[in-house]
């Protein structure tokens, strides 16, 4: 069952805007609504809604939360093998491939690696589901797991650009 819109709604725009799969229509200073063949249900509408009017799948009221608490996607890059499914799917183009940090060479790991605009991801979860490694999660950006993974992988970009300065220094 798709997402919905209640008769709260005041039609200020803000889910229309953020829906990744253009599901959400309606005349603006009007109640919108949800096309549910079109919806994917990712909720990223309803994490902005200022007047709280849309449910989730279960019936449930979506919470407006800030943009520090808005889900995101997180990559572990040991599990990433660069097979760019997520990279394909992002509806929003936020996912493109980077060079591996030299640091995973030798684990079995492609050469590339998911990287993630987080700027431009609206946690809408169609690379997590199509990821075959578990390599992509959504979670809230103030989660301990998305911050862990901030930090972890921050060290390993961080121990590739030591190791390349190195490189070039010798």
């Amino acid at each position: 069952m798709p997402y919905t819109i209640i008769d709260t709604c005041t039609g200020c725009t803000a889910c229309e805007r953020r829906c990744p799969t253009r599901a959400i229509h309606g005349v603006k200073k009007d109640m919108f609504y949800i096309d549910p063949e079109l919806c994917i249900d990712c909720g990223a509408c309803g994490v902005v809604c200022p007047d709280e009017s849309i449910l989730d799948t279960f019936g449930r009221l979506c919470l407006q939360l800030t943009s520090t608490q808005r889900p995101k996607a997180y990559v572990e890059l040991e599990k990433c093998t660069g097979c760019i499914y997520c990279a394909n799917t992002c509806p929003f183009n936020c996912i493109t491939m980077k060079k591996a940090p030299s640091v995973l060479e030798g684990l079995g790991l492609a050469k590339t690696v998911a990287v993630i605009e987080t700027s431009k991801c609206t946690g809408c979860t169609v690379c997590e589901i199509d990821c075959p490694y578990d390599a992509i999660h959504i979670w809230r950006q103030d989660d301990p797991r998305a911050l862990e993974n901030k930090i972890h992988n921050k060290q390993l970009w961080d121990d590739d650009s030591l190791q390349s300065n190195d490189e070039e220094s010798a």
